[in-house]
């Protein structure tokens, strides 16, 4: 075959240098396509970035995000960010409410009306049972009427107190409000506040507002008892009430007449025995005497009662004694049984008893008793056996060991007289 030939023609129109850096540049955008759109997206984001540390709304909508969380997520943890802000949030609630009460009375309005309309409701509906609790006079408050500043203030000694300037400060609030919302210019004032069991009732006087905290229900009484005691106070220290401007020093007088106030009013059973007619004190005294005498006799009568039964139970105890009567009467005790003449004295062990010997009958019958010890004693006294002779006793046997013919004859002719034997056996 001849030399292969092509009937095309090839024809060049790119010059190669040009191809090759094409082929190049499209290698390098397919190798490095990955690294090329991460380095756009994170231009973006350093621009978004940027725009977010810049901008001051978009910086303070992400505090408020991250501050929220981290909030209930500390607050979840520990307790210090509750005492870190408790400061503030008070210091703050007292500056607003010295310096603005409009904004607080506008901020408390919703709270104070449903607050309001419970208590009225309280105030109309009767305590199903107030005849079944008592009570306890907890806190008394003295408050100027014009100002609504506190002038004195007592509390019993268990009672949780609160600041008498918050306590007097959310009275005047409640106040005004009933003012405003009932439109009552000749409204005297708020006599009643109840929280659950807790309960304040007010008394109002031409100068002073007497305030009182109450646990429970109270009496009726209590309020004329207050009603009194205002007017005391008012009587007393009309002059320092008239002048009155925050300095309380001339009422420190008035603190121990509230404490005993305080303490006759406290719903306790001392109390109510206290304010009873003397007529039933009487009766109430003379029925706690006969209480107390019937509890005296009846532990009286215990104790006599087992110091007699142990006196008798160590009697019955000993060997050759055998006791067949006993009785106890107030003052007189009496023992009967029967007593082996070998057996312990009963009133020796008087000595380890409290029974009074000048108030106990006691009498015993001799008898022998069948005891090993008391028959082994008398066949010894009756027979008297040589040194070389044992006697024993086992049941109803005496057992004789040694002796000559003579002795052994005496103990088989003798020993049956003796109670509680009825054998003897013989042993060389």
């Amino acid at each position: 075959m001849g030399p292969l030939t092509s009937s095309k023609a090839v024809t060049i129109d790119q010059n190669p240098q040009e191809e090759d850096s094409d082929q190049l540049e499209a290698l390098r955008d397919l190798l490095l396509w990955n690294e090329r759109l991460q380095h756009s997206t994170l231009d973006s984001r350093l621009e978004q970035l940027e725009k977010r540390i810049v901008d001051p709304e978009m910086r303070i909508a992400d505090t408020s995000e991250v501050l929220v969380q981290a909030m209930r997520q500390s607050l979840k943890k520990d307790e210090q960010l509750s005492d870190t802000l408790k400061p503030v949030v008070v210091e703050q609630f007292h500056y607003t409410s010295r310096n603005d009460p409009e904004v607080m009375a506008d901020a408390l309005f919703p709270i104070l009306g449903p607050a309001i309309r419970k208590m009225i409701a309280a105030m109309l509906i009767p305590d199903k049972h107030s005849k079944k609790r008592t009570y306890r006079l907890e806190q008394l408050f003295l408050i100027d009427k014009e100002t609504g500043l506190p002038i004195c203030h007592v509390a019993a000694d268990t009672a949780y107190t609160q600041d008498a300037d918050m306590v007097s400060g959310m009275l005047s609030a409640i106040q005004s409000f009933v003012h405003e919302a009932f439109s009552a210019n000749d409204f005297d004032g708020l006599n009643t506040l109840q929280i659950g069991e807790l309960s304040v009732w007010i008394e109002w006087g031409p100068s002073a507002i007497l305030a009182a905290v109450i646990r429970g229900a109270a009496p009726e009484k209590l309020r004329e008892a207050m009603q009194v005691q205002l007017e005391d106070i008012h009587g007393g220290y009309a002059a320092a009430l008239e002048q009155y401007e925050g300095d309380a020093q001339p009422f420190e007088t008035l603190k121990p007449e509230l404490t005993t106030f305080l303490d006759n009013h406290d719903g306790t059973l001392k109390t109510k025995i206290k304010s009873l007619p003397p007529q039933i004190k009487k009766l109430l005294g003379g029925a706690a005497l006969a209480t107390m005498l019937l509890l005296f006799w009846m532990i009286y009568q215990g104790y006599d009662a087992y110091r007699w039964n142990s006196y008798v139970a160590s009697v019955e105890d000993q060997p050759g004694i055998v006791v067949t009567k006993s009785v106890r009467k107030f003052r007189h005790y009496m023992l009967r049984g029967l007593r082996d003449p070998l057996a312990i004295e009963p009133s020796a062990l008087l000595k380890e008893s409290s029974v009074n010997r000048d108030h106990l009958d006691q009498y015993f019958e001799p008898f022998h008793a069948v005891h090993p010890d008391f028959v082994l004693t008398r066949v010894t006294a009756l027979l008297l056996p040589p040194d070389n002779v044992e006697l024993t006793i086992a049941g109803d046997t005496l057992r004789v060991k040694g002796g000559d013919a003579y002795f052994v004859a005496e103990a088989l002719r003798l020993a049956p007289t003796v109670a509680g034997i009825n054998y003897v056996s013989v042993f060389d």
